[in-house]
């Protein structure tokens, strides 16, 4: 996986890159960053540790790092879709972008 980098991203957006892209930009590149930390961190740990609660009860809970994964997941997922870089989106685009002579 290519490490997202604003250039590359502007790359993407091509002709609708818009300089108030700027700062989602920045924090889509930042927010990758703590992604990939987090995804490390996970990496050499294990997904379920031992957690005692206030009754002296030991239950396997979920690794915290996995919840705040999965949430910075869909922060840059939201990122993408306000920059209209998911495949949904660019799908729709090229679509469009299709003329009709096809169907003739």
């Amino acid at each position: 996986m290519a490490v997202p980098t604003e250039k590359l991203i502007r790359e993407y957006l091509g002709d609708s890159y818009q300089e108030s892209d700027e700062q989602l930009i920045k924090l889509y590149v930042e927010t990758h960053q703590f992604y990939r930390r987090l995804r490390n961190e996970i990496k050499k740990s294990d997904l379920l540790m031992e957690h005692t609660n206030k009754a002296g009860a030991t239950n396997l809970v979920k690794n915290p790092l996995a919840i705040e994964l999965t949430k910075t997941v869909q922060t840059l997922n939201n990122l993408l879709k306000s920059l209209g870089l998911t495949p949904a989106q660019r799908k729709k685009v090229v679509n469009e972008d299709e003329d009709d002579f096809e169907d003739f």
